[in-house]
């Protein structure tokens, strides 16, 4: 049995999708495919359902996913362990991102990391920005950049924060706030509003913008959460709801057929956090990158939150 093996069943594991898992680890699907097949032949069981879309585990794959988990975990503790004893820090590093992160902030971030820590290995794990708390209660992460009003629920996880940036209201050119210089939040009430979320046509609205407008007492119209920003871009072009967006999103989409406004109140702001689980694995590699993600340069856009403290090792900075 090969660790390849593993981290390829278990990368398959976390998307559900043979392409998406080779995506994440920098291998073709045909080479995923192929650890996965080997890894069933060894056990001589059925590990992933693949008549389904997307695929599932079976029940012996279910089974299974515990123990790789604890295999690599194993591995790395121990690798940590006998750097420890030659002074030096090893691991891997976990970090899960909102989409609007995991692009150009999280790979300037890893690029700098790697030119002073060259033993510990950071990954970046996307995901929809609802399903990063849990990826942090499964240990499937072991850190994440994520908006604060999603771990506001999760007394398991700590964080820290990182930075403010303002929300935005996106319409089409021939809406009727498209002429406006800002956007009061009243404005958008009894609107149809399009905001990101868990899933492609899932109802209601992200937790952070349901609160903002609950606390302006504003009551929007119909509510549907998209899964990527660029969806809801195009959603906001074809006239299907007014969006709104965080200024890293709209950056990333770059928006385009679209008018961008800013909100007039200053409540309009997505406060984005540093969590991690206050069970922590490999902590001094975890400790050493989250160290380095707080005092890293900020994205464009975006200012530091007023907040102090550093990462896992500090209570005080815990939310």
């Amino acid at each position: 049995m090969h660790l390849d093996w593993l981290t390829s069943f278990l990368a398959v594991a976390r998307h559900r999708s043979f392409l998406a898992a080779a995506q994440q680890l920098g291998r073709v699907q045909s080479r995923v495919s192929e650890h996965v097949a080997k890894l069933e032949r060894e056990l001589g069981v059925v590990l992933v359902d693949r008549a389904v879309r997307p695929v599932r585990l079976t029940v012996a794959g279910e089974i299974f996913l515990g123990r790789a988990k604890d295999v690599l975990a194993t591995l790395d503790s121990a690798r940590a362990e006998m750097a420890a004893l030659r002074g030096t820090t090893y691991g891997t590093v976990r970090l899960a991102c909102m989409s609007s992160a995991a692009g150009e902030f999280a790979s300037r971030l890893i690029d700098r990391f790697g030119k002073v820590e060259h033993n510990i290995d950071v990954q970046v794990l996307e995901g929809p920005t609802s399903t990063l708390p849990e990826m942090l209660q499964r240990h499937e992460a072991d850190l994440a950049i994520l908006p604060q009003a999603y771990v506001a629920n999760f007394p398991e996880l700590q964080s820290v924060s990182l930075w403010d940036e303002p929300l935005r209201v996106l319409v089409p050119p021939a809406h009727r706030l498209a002429s406006m210089c800002s956007v009061p939040l009243g404005e958008l009430a009894g609107e149809a509003v399009v905001t990101p979320g868990s899933g492609d046509g899932a109802r209601g609205l992200s937790p952070e913008i349901a609160a903002m407008f609950a606390a302006a007492d504003v009551q929007v119209g119909a509510g549907r959460r998209v899964a990527s920003p660029h969806t809801l871009v195009s959603m906001v072009r074809s006239g299907l709801g007014v969006g709104v967006l965080s200024e890293l999103a709209v950056r990333l989409t770059g928006a385009d057929g679209v008018v961008v406004l800013p909100f007039e109140d200053s409540s309009a702001v997505r406060h984005t956090v540093l969590a991690w689980p206050r069970e922590r694995r490999n902590a001094e590699a975890v400790q050493r990158f989250s160290d380095f993600v707080v005092s890293a340069k900020l994205p464009d856009g975006t200012v530091r939150s007023g907040a102090s403290g550093r990462g896992p090792a500090s209570d005080r900075s815990s939310t």
